[in-house]
């Protein structure tokens, strides 16, 4: 009785054992991913929408650490200028209440004071949603693009976001195109060496009829057709043609991805 005993112990013991190996050996070979810190900042300013629908939805990835810095007011076309002289900072929230910083100063100010005052190291900048798409001659006085700019300037990848303009921007389609550049290059994120040579930006049109079109890369345009307004596009008009700029997307009714430089 007692041999029966000892030998039903030591099988139950092998089968315990060997199950929480199989498990640990599971794990092992699917491990989280690391802790991904995403610096979050605009320049429509903290209160924004575009912010906020953006923080709601980066906060729903897998370990991630998101931290809002801000400017407190509107600085939209303040391209990369920065304040001479000390930059005053509170703590705030977006408008849906998640906590962050305002900053009294210019979108690149914000980045500033997030990397050398409150010594936040982002494997990730994202700038906006920005309220308007930054395309074409637009893009170097955007102070969504800037802050990214300034962000990677300083050695991290950055990337800005772009939409439409009032009640119906569609702010939801350009943080979908962020979430799925960040979930494909989340490998490169999560390594500490990882640096910028250039700035992602996304924009989406503003559709008056119709729904967008896929998204498509393509480069900075240098002009917009005259009496052309890139910010609003009946989406249901079939294009002739593939795009061939940023403009020319907005144009047409596709997103757009583009690689901006560090420097106009």
């Amino acid at each position: 009785m007692k041999l029966r005993i000892a030998l039903a112990v030591i099988v139950s013991t092998l089968w315990i054992t060997a199950c929480s190996n199989s498990s640990n050996n599971s794990n092992d070979s699917n491990p989280a991913p690391p802790v991904l810190t995403i610096l979050v900042t605009n320049d429509d300013g903290i209160g924004a929408p575009g912010i906020n629908t953006l923080v709601n939805q980066l906060v729903e990835l897998d370990n991630v650490d998101v931290r809002v810095v801000a400017p407190a007011e509107n600085q939209s076309g303040s391209s990369d200028k920065t304040t001479d002289g000390e930059v005053v900072w509170i703590d705030s929230a977006t408008s849906g209440g998640y906590s962050g910083v305002a900053v009294y100063g210019y979108p690149a100010d914000a980045v500033n004071v997030a990397l050398e005052q409150l010594d936040i190291v982002p494997g990730l900048v994202v700038s906006g949603v920005n309220a308007g798409q930054n395309v074409g001659p637009y893009a170097p006085h955007s102070g969504t693009v800037g802050a990214a700019q300034t962000a990677a300037r300083a050695g991290y990848p950055a990337v800005a976001a772009s939409a439409g303009i009032g009640a119906d921007a569609d702010f939801g389609s350009a943080v979908a195109l962020v979430i799925a550049w960040i979930e494909e290059n989340r490998s490169a994120l999560d390594d500490s060496s990882s640096s910028a040579e250039t700035v992602t930006s996304f924009n989406v049109p503003q559709c008056t009829a119709g729904t967008m079109r896929e998204l498509v890369q393509v480069p900075r345009a240098d002009a917009i057709p005259q009496g052309v307004n890139v910010f609003f596009t009946d989406c249901a008009v079939v294009p002739d043609s593939a795009p061939v700029s940023d403009v020319d997307a907005m144009i047409k009714g596709f997103a757009a991805q583009t690689q901006l430089p560090l420097d106009f």
